[in-house]
C-alpha cells in the first residue's frame, strides 16, 4: 500500500490479492519460486501459484504489468503440460505465454537410437522457443511459436536429411498451421494427425507435406464432408470472404493457369492479375503455380459455394 495524504491507496497488484488469495508478496516465503508466477510495478510484487491461473490470464495480466521473471521461463520445461493437453481431449491448457503455435508432426522408422539424442538434435536447429512431446518411441510433435520466423518445408527437408545421415533413420514430417492457444487447438491438432496418416498412406515419397498437399486425398477419404468446414477455413481464413479475389483464382485455375487468358476473361490487366495471385499465396501459403496447390485451392473454393 501507498500512502496518499493521510490516505491508505491500495496498488492494483494487491488488489489482486483478494482474487488470488493463495498469492505471495515475497519470494522469500517459498522455496521454489517456479511454482507461482510473478509479476511487479513499481511499489510491490506478487507471486501466483501456477495452479490457480489459466494461460489467457497469464497473457492479460503480462499487458498490465512486468512479469517478475521472464515470461519465456513458462516454457523451460512445456514438454509434459503440453503431453498431457494433447493426449487427453478436455485437459486444461498449459501455462505458456506464446499466443500461436503450430504442430510439427514427424514419424520415425525405427527408435534404435535414444530419443533424448533425437531430440536434441532436432531441437538443435529450431528456434529456442519450442517443445518437442513424444507420442510414443518413433512418433511426437514439435510445437513452435510464431514468434520468430517458421521453419520452411524447405528447411525441413534439409533438416530432416541431416538427421536420417546421422540416426540412420527415415523420418516423414507434416506442417500443420498457426493457431492461438486455446481449447480449439487440441481439435486442430487431432485433424493434423488424420491428414498426416494420410499422407504417409497416399504420398509415401513426401518427405515433408502439409495440409495443401494432402486435402484432395482427404476429401476422397471423407465422403460424408463432415471436415469440410475445418478444411475451407484452415486453407481460406478470413480470405472466403474476400469473393472477388476467389472468383480471380478461380479463373485463373480454369482458364489452365494461362495469364494471359484468365486477365481478358476478368477484364484486367495481367499485372493486376498477378498483384491478386500473390496476395492469395501470401494469406493462404498456396502456390497455385503448384499443380497439387492449385487443385487444392479449386476443391476448397467448390466446397465453399
Amino acid at each position: 500500500m501507498i500512502w496518499k495524504g493521510r490516505k491508505k491507496v491500495e496498488t492494483m497488484l494487491e488488489n489482486l490479492k483478494q482474487k488470488f488469495p493463495n498469492a505471495l508478496t515475497n519470494k522469500k516465503e517459498i522455496d521454489d519460486i517456479s511454482d507461482y508466477v510473478w509479476f511487479e510495478d513499481s511499489r510491490s510484487i506478487l507471486g501466483i501459484p501456477r495452479s490457480e491461473i489459466t494461460a489467457e490470464e497469464i497473457r492479460l495480466l503480462e499487458l498490465l504489468f512486468a512479469p517478475s521473471i521472464n515470461p519465456n521461463y513458462l516454457n523451460v520445461h512445456p514438454d509434459s503440460s503440453w503431453k498431457t493437453f494433447l493426449s487427453e481431449p478436455n485437459a486444461t491448457l498449459p501455462l505458456t505465454s506464446w499466443e500461436n503455435v503450430r504442430f510439427l508432426h514427424f514419424k520415425l522408422t525405427h527408435a534404435d537410437f535414444s530419443n533424448s539424442d533425437f531430440e536434441e538434435a532436432f531441437l538443435a536447429f529450431v528456434p529456442s522457443d519450442a517443445a518437442l512431446v513424444w507420442e510414443n518411441e518413433t512418433a511426437g510433435v514439435l510445437i513452435e511459436t510464431d514468434k520468430d520466423e517458421p521453419l520452411s518445408n524447405k528447411e525441413l527437408i534439409a533438416i530432416s536429411s541431416t538427421l536420417e545421415s546421422d540416426f540412420y533413420v527415415k523420418t516423414r514430417m507434416f506442417t500443420g498451421r498457426f493457431h492461438p492457444v486455446n481449447q480449439d487447438l487440441h481439435h486442430h491438432w487431432t485433424q493434423e494427425k488424420k491428414c498426416f496418416d494420410l499422407a504417409q498412406v497416399h504420398l509415401p515419397d513426401l518427405k515433408v507435406a502439409d495440409l495443401a498437399d494432402i486435402i484432395p486425398h482427404s476429401l476422397i477419404n471423407d465422403p460424408s464432408g463432415k471436415n469440410a468446414k475445418w478444411y475451407i477455413n484452415e486453407i481460406l481464413g478470413k480470405t472466403k470472404q474476400d469473393t472477388e479475389l476467389i472468383k480471380t483464382i478461380k479463373t485463373y485455375i480454369e482458364c489452365n493457369s494461362n495469364a494471359t487468358h484468365a486477365a481478358k476473361q476478368l477484364y484486367i490487366h495481367r499485372n493486376s492479375l498477378q498483384y491478386r495471385i500473390d496476395k492469395f499465396s501470401e494469406r493462404t501459403g498456396l502456390d497455385i503455380r503448384n499443380f497439387r496447390h492449385a487443385l487444392t485451392a479449386y476443391l476448397i473454393f467448390l466446397l465453399n459455394d
